[in-house]
């Protein structure tokens, strides 16, 4: 095979993931190009000996210099990015949809800077990416690529990626939800286990109604005596992981499987009050405990 034809592998193969990087990658996530694969499939295909050493030399000394062009199709003899339609969560359309490259940019090199011109190093790049969802034509999504040598990381997103939820999960708190998979997703463990606390006590207290400082124990307990006794027992309980995420954020304990299961078993907390049926509701709010005391005190008048 012709250095042509390894080169339009090597493209497909990165168009792939691209697509892979962009539809299910994460801030600082990476994804891997398996150029090693495909060279070695390549040069042991080829029969001819003289050209066999030539494709070992060419991949060995000139394939890593060559810089990935961004571009719509696959360009002759060059290595190219071609950009992928991407099924990309839409916040105006609010589901996954087909998103297309509108714009993109590479960081040329060299690079201009203070009269001085700076290489970067053979198969560094930088790509700016901008998509536009094809069903609402909103306003675009904006990526930001580096490539280092077969690597393509995922080092910025504008806006922050909005994460998908389940519909069950009450949308007065859900955006402390969204914050917990956002920040898990990039690799912020504490912050994501700290969110997801804030998560269930928001939701226990708009449901109790209690306000002032009132401790999270006390709002699981009185959120637990508000379940129907039916169903509660039937459901994951949100006390129980209220405490392991409250003891994982008191001693800064980075606990990714905590994390993981905890998500999934509050999410089934919350599938089952909608098979339950049972009604989100916001009581009046109840006074805190301190003001609930000062009013009996004033109530009973001085004593004797």
């Amino acid at each position: 095979m012709s250095t042509q034809g390894v080169l339009t592998l090597l493209s497909l193969e990165a168009s792939k993931e691209l697509k892979n990087l962009l539809e299910n990658k994460h801030l600082y996530q990476h994804v891997t190009i398996n150029a090693g694969e495909i060279l070695k499939q390549q040069i042991d295909a080829e029969t001819q000996q003289n050209l066999k050493m030539y494709l070992v030399k060419w991949s060995a000394q000139d394939l890593p210099k060559m810089r990935l062009i961004l571009a719509h199709q696959q360009m002759k003899d060059a290595l190219t990015l071609v950009l992928p339609n991407a099924s990309l969560f839409c916040r105006t359309c609010e589901r996954r949809e087909a998103f297309a490259a509108i714009w993109s940019a590479d960081v040329p090199s060299p690079v201009a800077h203070g009269g001085k011109q700076i290489a970067l190093p053979d198969a560094f790049q930088i790509f700016s990416l901008v998509y536009q969802c094809q069903r609402c034509f909103g306003k675009p999504e904006g990526f930001l690529v580096r490539r280092e040598g077969w690597f393509l990381g995922l080092n910025g997103r504008s806006p922050i990626e909005l994460v998908e939820i389940p519909k069950y999960i009450p949308k007065a708190e859900s955006f402390f939800f969204r914050d917990a998979v956002i920040a898990f997703n990039s690799g912020k463990i504490l912050a994501a286990l700290f969110y997801l606390r804030v998560f269930i006590e928001q939701f226990g207290r708009r449901m109790t109604g209690l306000t002032g400082r009132v401790t999270g124990d006390e709002i699981m307990d009185a959120y637990y005596k508000s379940l129907p006794a039916q169903s509660r027992d039937q459901m994951p309980s949100l006390r129980e992981w209220y405490d392991k995420l409250s003891e994982a954020v008191h001693t800064a304990k980075q606990d990714v499987a905590l994390f993981e299961t905890a998500k999934t078993q509050i999410e089934k907390h919350f599938d089952m009050r909608r098979v339950f049926e049972i009604p989100e509701h916001s009581p009046v709010a109840e006074k805190s405990k301190p003001a609930m005391a000062a009013s009996e005190a004033t109530k009973s008048g001085p004593k004797n």
